[in-house]
C-alpha cells in the first residue's frame, strides 16, 4: 500500500477499540478523511500533542479499506493564541463541526482546505472573531454552490438597483425582491452595502477577504442566516453551538 503525505488539519477525535484513536481529518490533497492511529492511546511517545482538534499536522497515511491506516503526525501549528481564548477556540470548533457533517469524505477541493487553514490564521490574529467566522461561512457556502447570484431577484429578475432593501433566503438559495418576499421563509433583510460585501465575500482572493467588515447590527441575522442553512443541510442541530451559547451571553 502507498504511503501519502499531506498538509491537514484535525478535525475531531475519537477512542476506537482498546488503544486505538478514530481521527478525522481536513486535507489539502484528498479532502476529508477518517484513520486509525494504532496504539495512540497507550504510547507516551508516539503521537504526542498532535491529534487535538484544530491543530494543523503533517499526516502520512496509508488506505486500507474505508479508513486510512496512519503511519506519522507531525505538529506544525497548534495556533496557541487561539486556544487560549475560549470564544476563539469554540468559533474553531464550530467550523470544524460543519466540515465534518458538510463535506463528503474523500473530495479534493484544495480551495476549500486553503479557507479553513486561513481561517484558523484569522482567528489566531483578528481582534473580531465573530467576523472572521461569518466570512468563512459565506466563503464556504459559495464554495459549496449554494449562494444565490447576487444581481437580481431569483424569482423575477428584477435588478439590484430598483430596491433599496432585498430578501436573502439562505435555506433555499435565494435573494427575493419586496414582491416576492414571504416571511414564512425565514428570509433576512439585507441592504445594498451588505448584499455588496456578501459578494465580494465570495469574489475576492482569500488572502483579502479578511479586510473585509460586516457592521454590528447586520452580523447577528446573516450568522443566524448560516446557521440555518447550515441545519437545513445537515437535518440536525449545530452541537457546537450550544456550547457557544452557554459561554457567551451574545453572538456577536
Amino acid at each position: 500500500m502507498k504511503i501519502q503525505a499531506s498538509e491537514a488539519i484535525v478535525l475531531t477525535t475519537r477512542d476506537y477499540g482498546e488503544s486505538d484513536r478514530l481521527v478525522f481529518f481536513h486535507t489539502a490533497s484528498c479532502g476529508k478523511i477518517r484513520g486509525i492511529a494504532k496504539g495512540a492511546r497507550k504510547s507516551r511517545k508516539r503521537f504526542v500533542n498532535t491529534f487535538e482538534p484544530c491543530s494543523l499536522v503533517e499526516l502520512e497515511w496509508r488506505e486500507k479499506n474505508s479508513l486510512v491506516w496512519i503511519e506519522t503526525c507531525k505538529l506544525v501549528e497548534p495556533f496557541i493564541s487561539m486556544r487560549a481564548d475560549i470564544q476563539k477556540w469554540a468559533l474553531a470548533a464550530l467550523f470544524s463541526e460543519v466540515i465534518l457533517d458538510m463535506v463528503p469524505e474523500g473530495e479534493h477541493q484544495a480551495d476549500l482546505f486553503l479557507l479553513h487553514k486561513e481561517m484558523l490564521g484569522g482567528l489566531e490574529k483578528d481582534k473580531d472573531p465573530w467576523n472572521v467566522l461569518i466570512l468563512a461561512l459565506l466563503r464556504f457556502q459559495a464554495l459549496l454552490g449554494y449562494m444565490p447570484a447576487l444581481d437580481g431577484c431569483s424569482v423575477c429578475g428584477r435588478g439590484l438597483k430598483t430596491s433599496l432593501k432585498w430578501y436573502w433566503e439562505s435555506c433555499r438559495g435565494n435573494l427575493l425582491c419586496p414582491d416576492h418576499f414571504q416571511r414564512a421563509h425565514g428570509c433576512t433583510a439585507l441592504d445594498l452595502g451588505t448584499l455588496a460585501l456578501i459578494d465580494h465575500a465570495r469574489k475576492i482572493p482569500l488572502d483579502k477577504i479578511w479586510r473585509l467588515r460586516m457592521r454590528q447590527e447586520i452580523k447577528t441575522p446573516v450568522l443566524d442566516s448560516l446557521l440555518d442553512w447550515i441545519r437545513h443541510h445537515t437535518g440536525k442541530e449545530i452541537r457546537s453551538l450550544k456550547v457557544i451559547e452557554q459561554i457567551l451571553p451574545s453572538m456577536c
